[in-house]
């Protein structure tokens, strides 16, 4: 790859580190997202030796998957520090080739040990590492102004943030359980309810979401494959083997849809009430959509919908939200005085970049 580096002659990346998905972009151009997961080789979750990362876990078959331990990404035992280096390799970049600066997004109901562990881990790939909260890479991409209400709807959790002049603080922002991983349980749930025989998993499930999640009447009939374990006493031969039957899931969906993001609109009225009173009308109508999980068609409207009660508001939707935290985070470093970055090299191990 032709080297494409800045004037200065470093490298700076913008990093997601999420738990269910990592995105990253470079000033280079460069710009991915793989799933956050490890699978290891045999029981032990301790070694990373021959381990798989990110999206070449999820093209395992099931009868692969015999032969490893799937597992979360974990700072314990060096499994995310690999899985990056692993993802940085994957796609032509070497953090050692140039001086490579690199700002990290994370959320901020992050636990502030995990910020510290996080950027020493990332002490040790880049020549210099900061970590910010995501919700302020979100605002610093898209210049979001005063009096803005952020609503980040990632997989694991949702943060509702309002942004005043000194951007967000901790008492601005309420970070709710409600998000992407509760439409798939509830959805599994409605399935299984359903078609209680059925084989499917959660990854199937998450896929359908994926494909065919909305919060409005739409003409897709979302059809899907649903599996079912063959037991026909009439073809033994045949017993355990999986058929398939077309099955429409659209209710379904809207059901799960409609039952987390009702959740996450209490969120919002929540903070909306706990703002100034004088604010209350500003920052209804500038309600701003991120995460992978505000995708969904139709979140906007029904968001607007659930508050007309409180007299509506104005939901509004970025255009690329699985980028926006890297692309934001890669604007931060970017846009650092080469002062700030000499002070990183100068108290690399001395001071916490954390904001």
């Amino acid at each position: 790859m032709e080297d494409n580096l800045r004037s200065d002659g470093y490298l700076y990346i913008g990093i997601d580190a999420g738990i269910f998905k990592t995105s990253i972009c470079t000033s280079d151009g460069i710009k991915f997202s793989e799933r956050s997961v490890v699978a290891f080789s045999g029981d032990s979750i301790d070694s990373t030796e021959n381990a798989i990362y990110g999206n070449e876990v999820l093209e395992l078959s099931e009868e692969e998957m015999k032969n490893y331990t799937n597992s979360s990404l974990s700072l314990d035992n060096d499994s995310f520090k690999h899985f990056l280096t692993h993802l940085l390799e994957k796609n032509g970049i070497d953090p050692g080739k140039n001086e490579t600066y690199a700002i990290i997004g994370v959320s901020p109901a992050a636990e502030t040990e995990y910020k510290r562990s996080l950027l020493n881990l990332c002490r040790n790939i880049f020549t210099g590492a900061m970590v910010v909260d995501d919700v302020f890479c979100i605002v610093y991409s898209k210049g979001l102004p005063e009096g803005s209400l952020v609503v980040d709807i990632g997989y694991n959790r949702t943060n509702v943030c309002v942004i005043t002049k000194n951007v967000t603080q901790e008492v601005d922002c309420l970070s709710l359980a409600s998000a992407g991983k509760d439409i798939d349980r509830e959805l599994f749930k409605l399935i299984n309810e359903r078609w209680p025989d059925s084989r499917i998993t959660e990854e199937l499930v998450r896929k359908w979401k994926e494909e065919h999640g909305h919060l409005v009447s739409v003409p897709d009939a979302c059809v899907v494959d649903i599996p079912f374990e063959i037991l026909d006493e009439n073809e033994p031969e045949k017993a355990g083997e999986i058929k398939t039957t077309k099955g429409s899931i659209s209710e379904e969906i809207q059901l799960a849809c409609e039952f987390v993001v009702t959740d996450i609109v209490s969120g919002i009225t929540r903070v909306l009430s706990d703002s100034e009173p004088g604010m209350h009308n500003t920052l209804r109508n500038n309600i701003h959509l991120s995460g992978g999980t505000s995708r969904l068609p139709g979140i906007n409207t029904f968001i607007e919908g659930e508050l007309r009660e409180l007299g509506g508001g104005k939901v509004f939707l970025n255009p690329d939200p699985e980028f926006a935290v890297p692309e934001g985070a890669l604007e931060i470093a970017k846009n650092m005085p080469p002062e700030f970055w000499k002070e990183v090299l100068a108290v690399n191990c001395n001071k916490e970049m954390i904001l």
